[in-house]
């Protein structure tokens, strides 16, 4: 996919996303998906069809990080999406973020995009409320697969 045809894409995929300004996605691949804030990087000159994808979930609790850690890792191994969706966390915040690669396949329409990306904000969402709520002193939920 090229500059200009990702450009396109996105200019659509913001609509779809109800933007008034899109000045954030158009020039640092900026979009929120409900909640989730999202960053979309296209690099045409490292791979134009790959398309990384961040989705940014929240801070790292301060309690209980080693059993968050493990918890995370957990998930990784559980629902990486066959290894294209990985939990990690940002070095320099300790932010928490999923990363995933999306192919930019000829033909990929904004509202397949928009679609992909919203269940993997919604799905990535519910578990890492499941695994922060390990963090709390009430914690050991258990959703979405995952058990403390």
């Amino acid at each position: 996919m090229t500059s200009d045809q990702f450009k396109v894409l996105l200019q659509e995929l913001a609509q779809l996303a109800g933007m008034a300004d899109t000045t954030g996605l158009l020039e640092h691949g900026r979009v929120r998906v409900g909640e989730v804030p999202v960053v979309l990087e296209h690099d045409p000159a490292y791979d134009a069809e790959l398309l990384q994808v961040r989705l940014l979930l929240g801070a790292l609790p301060p309690q209980e990080t080693d059993l968050v850690a493990r918890a995370l890792l957990e998930a990784n191994y559980v629902s990486g999406y066959g290894g294209e969706c990985v939990f990690s966390l940002m070095p320099e915040t300790d932010d928490a973020v999923i990363t995933m690669k999306v192919r930019l396949v000829q033909g990929l329409t904004a509202q397949e995009l928009w679609q992909e990306l919203s269940d993997v904000a919604h799905h990535g969402s519910r578990m890492w409320e499941s695994i922060t709520s390990l963090a709390r002193p009430s914690g050991m939920l258990q959703a979405d697969g995952l058990a403390a």
